[in-house]
């Protein structure tokens, strides 16, 4: 779940939904084209699939500990394991190889966990071992695809490093303008098309929108999602926030994407 706090409300937002934006500016990203070391359609299952496995956790949503709707972040670290394997096992049913980039993007997050968080020595046990098991995962399913007639250029180390890299920047973008307001930053080592990287500028653009420098899009994106508006937060309980979602409806929220 995210969580995105405005100024009249607090929107709640599906992971799910937060992968479909990635896949929307997935699909108007310059440069992917459909190369054999880049599946553009297993590119775009993985930006759009990468958090498949959700549903069942956000069907009843717990608050943290200053009563608010819990977030992705503020999981439990076995829950967040056991909803990473199931988003992966969704995507494997759809395409090997997005899923393949899904469990590197997984164990790319873990790997910038244990450099830049100060875990307790147990939960980092934990991490490490988790690890290990995607890193045995990902090792057997490389060597599966490389004599595959569709893949095995894909499944090369550059050719995965650039299509990880991609997934990120999707996903990231996507987590900007879902948690928004977006606020002026820079990216590193973007990958922008015919093998070049850059860096690239981000900066808001109203209350819901975001602005590119250079601009990697096809053209400006216009994105609709469905999100629930809560209200009466702090709650003194998990039953105390699914009783106040209990029955709200859906309302729309739009992002857009402009060059800077």
């Amino acid at each position: 779940m995210i969580r995105r706090t405005e100024s009249d409300a607090l929107w709640l937002i599906h992971q799910a939904t937060h992968a479909v934006v990635a896949g929307q500016i997935a699909a108007q990203w310059n440069g992917i084209a459909h190369r054999p070391s880049a599946p553009r359609e297993d590119l775009l299952i993985a930006a759009a699939c990468h958090d498949a496995g959700w549903h069942a956790a956000e069907g009843q949503p717990r608050v943290n500990a200053q009563g608010l709707p819990r977030t992705f972040t503020e999981m439990d670290l076995d829950e967040h394991f056991a909803i990473w394997r199931a988003s992966i096992d969704a995507v494997f049913a759809m395409s090997r190889y997005a899923a393949l980039l899904t469990s590197l993007h997984c164990a790319a997050l873990y790997t910038l966990r244990l450099r830049y968080i100060d875990d307790p020595p147990a939960d980092k046990a934990r991490i490490g071992a988790f690890l290990d098991e995607r890193t045995a995962w990902q090792d057997a399913l490389i060597a599966a695809l490389r004599d595959h007639p569709r893949y095995a250029l894909a499944a090369a180390p550059d050719a995965l490093d650039e299509n990880l890299r991609l997934l990120q920047v999707w996903d990231y973008l996507s987590l900007l303008l879902c948690m928004g307001p977006v606020h002026e930053q820079v990216l590193e080592d973007v990958p922008l098309g015919a093998g070049r990287r850059a860096m690239l500028r981000i900066a808001g653009n109203g209350a819901r929108g975001m602005a590119l420098a250079p601009f990697p899009l096809a053209a400006p994106l216009t994105v609709w999602i469905d999100a629930r508006p809560v209200t009466g937060a702090p709650f003194a309980s998990d039953d105390a926030l699914q009783a106040a979602l209990d029955g709200v409806p859906y309302k729309p929220l739009v992002f857009e994407i402009v060059p800077l």
